[in-house]
C-alpha cells in the first residue's frame, strides 16, 4: 500500500511539474512571437523601442519607450504590414449613396475614356494658350462642366420650343411636331404669322432674311392682336426675347373686344 501511494505521488508530482513547465513556457513562446522595432514611423508620430503585443483585424497594440498605445492597421506603412503578417491594408467600409449620385458617378466614369481624356487635354491646352482663358481666369472644361452646359442649353431650347407652340396655338394654328425640331420649327411659326412657307428659303439669303424677319414680326404682332410698342420691342435685339415671351404667355384679346375696337376706329374715321 505504501509503495502504491509513493508511486501515485511520484506520478502526480511529475504531472504537476509538466503542467507547471508548460504554463511557464507559454509567456516565453508568446514573447518570441511578438514583433519588435527599434523605430516605428506612423504619419507624423515616431515611436522608439516598439513591441507589438496584440494584433487584431483593425488595430494593433504596441508598447514603446514612451508608454503604450493602439494604432489603426490602415495607418501602417506597407512594409510594416508585411512584417506583421497582414496581406493588404483593410478596405474602408463603403459609404452608402443615393441612387441618383451613384448613377451620375458611373455615367461620368463611362464617359472618361482614354480618348475623351486626350481630347480634354488638347482642349485645355488650346483653351489656355489661345482662347479667352489666356486673359481671363475661367474654369477648365471638365466633363462635368461640359455636361452642365449641354443640359442648360437643352433646357433653354425646349423652353423656346414651348413658347413657339403657345404662340401658334394662340393664333389659331396647331403647331404639330415640327415645332420641336431645329430649323423645321420655322414652318409652323410662318403659318402662325399667315406667311408662305417659301419664306423659309429667304431666311438663308442675305438682306432677304432681314426683310423676312421684319415682316414676320409685323404679321405675328397683328396675329396676336398686339400694339405697335410690342412690335418695336420685338425688333430691338436687346428686348426681342422678352417681347417673344410676352407673345407666348400673354392672353389673347377676345373677338368681341376686337369688333368693338374696330367699330370705334370706323366711327372715329367717319367723324374725322
Amino acid at each position: 500500500m505504501k509503495t502504491s501511494r509513493i508511486s501515485d505521488l511520484a506520478v502526480g508530482g511529475l504531472l504537476w511539474l509538466a503542467l507547471t513547465g508548460t504554463v511557464l513556457l507559454l509567456p516565453v513562446r508568446s514573447a518570441s512571437a511578438e514583433e519588435s522595432f527599434n523605430l516605428l514611423q506612423i504619419g507624423a508620430q515616431t515611436y522608439q523601442n516598439v513591441t507589438v503585443t496584440t494584433k487584431s483585424k483593425n488595430y494593433i497594440f504596441i508598447v514603446h519607450s514612451g508608454g503604450m498605445t493602439n494604432i489603426k492597421v490602415s495607418d501602417l506603412p506597407g512594409d510594416i504590414l508585411e512584417k506583421l503578417g497582414y496581406s493588404a491594408a483593410p478596405t474602408a467600409p463603403k459609404v452608402q449613396t443615393n441612387t441618383a449620385s451613384a448613377w451620375a458617378k458611373q455615367a461620368v466614369e463611362k464617359i472618361e475614356t482614354p480618348q475623351v481624356k486626350q481630347m480634354q487635354a488638347q482642349l485645355m491646352h488650346a483653351w489656355h494658350e489661345s482662347g479667352p482663358a489666356a486673359n481671363l481666369r475661367l474654369p477648365s472644361p471638365t466633363p462635368k462642366l461640359i455636361l452642365s452646359v449641354v443640359g442648360t442649353l437643352l433646357a433653354v431650347y425646349l423652353f423656346v420650343c414651348y413658347c413657339c407652340m403657345l404662340i401658334c396655338r394662340k393664333t389659331g394654328n396647331e403647331p404639330g411636331a415640327l415645332v420641336w425640331f431645329p430649323l423645321l420649327q420655322v414652318f409652323p411659326m410662318l403659318r402662325a404669322a399667315s406667311m408662305s412657307g417659301w419664306w423659309f428659303v429667304a431666311f438663308f439669303i442675305p438682306v432677304l432674311n432681314v426683310i423676312g424677319h421684319v415682316l414676320w414680326c409685323v404679321r405675328i404682332v397683328e396675329a396676336r392682336s398686339k400694339t405697335t410698342p410690342l412690335l418695336i420691342l420685338l425688333l430691338l435685339p436687346i428686348t426681342s426675347f422678352f417681347a417673344f415671351l410676352y407673345l407666348a404667355f400673354s392672353d389673347s384679346i377676345p373677338e368681341k373686344k376686337k369688333k368693338q375696337e374696330r367699330r370705334v376706329e370706323i366711327m372715329t374715321l367717319e367723324t374725322a
